[in-house]
């Protein structure tokens, strides 16, 4: 079964790296104030998994005694250098690490993608040391219809459906958070919401004009849109006087007993 990567939103195509900066400057001023509220300790061990780009791995290393940054493919982790930080290559649905091991472990972006995503949660509890702290970020489908862009919205419809068809992506489920802790046993549960804005050739704008083109022929490919709509919501992007909200980041976080 295809997986992320390994086609779609593959670090392969030449871009990703740009891909993966714009994406970090939209998300990481919400990643970092969520972190900063719940208190990082600097005797912490934490663990970034799916660790992209680095950049909030890097910024965990300034504040904490150690990081390990993990990823299915780390090639964009290896300009990374500090004495704390450990990149290390690894499935997060089938490869080990010690139990009971890490402070905080941190996910963005990473088990909506995962059809296996129930079972990388368990793991992921699992990794965490009594009062260790589990922060998990997804992008959620928009569930509002009122938009003044239609044509931009049924693009990132077509998008979506084409992660959920090819590699599992589901968008739904961070609108379930944080039941999913609260399964778990996590106790100090907590959920939040945001949505950047796209538009004025903006980060996310950026960040969502290179998204597409990747995605571009899978999309056509399984008949999601037309090339002539494609063009149009690039055009938008693009657009200074352009804007209106693709998705939104659902985070929850919860503590082990």
């Amino acid at each position: 079964m295809e997986r992320y990567g390994q086609r779609l939103l593959s670090p392969e195509w030449g871009a990703e790296g740009a891909r993966l900066a714009t994406m970090a400057a939209v998300c990481d001023p919400e990643t970092i104030s969520l972190l900063e509220r719940l208190g990082l300790d600097a005797s912490w061990r934490c663990l970034e998994v799916g660790a992209g780009g680095g950049s909030v791995a890097a910024w965990l290393a300034e504040r904490v005694a150690h990081v390990t940054a993990t990823d299915i493919d780390t090639r964009y982790l290896d300009g990374l250098n500090a004495p704390n930080l450990a990149i290390l290559r690894h499935d997060v649905t089938s490869d080990p690490l010690p139990e009971q091991s890490f402070d905080l472990v941190h996910a963005r972006f990473v088990l909506e993608h995962l059809r296996e995503r129930e079972n990388v949660l368990d793991r992921m509890v699992s990794w965490l040391a009594p009062g260790g702290l589990l922060v998990v970020e997804a992008f959620a489908r928009l569930p509002a219809v009122s938009t003044p862009h239609p044509g931009f919205r049924d693009i990132m419809d077509a998008l979506i459906k084409t992660l959920n068809l090819t590699i599992g992506t589901d968008t739904d489920w961070p609108w379930t958070f944080p039941a999913p802790l609260h399964e778990r046993g996590l106790t100090g549960i907590g959920a939040a919401a945001n949505i950047p804005i796209t538009g004025g050739a903006n980060a996310s704008a950026q960040c969502w004009t290179l998204t597409l083109t990747q995605m571009r022929p899978r999309i056509l490919e399984l008949g999601l849109a037309s090339a002539d709509s494609l063009d149009r919501a690039l055009d938008l992007l693009g657009d200074l006087a352009f804007f209106d909200f693709a998705t939104a980041t659902i985070a929850c976080w919860g503590y082990r007993s």
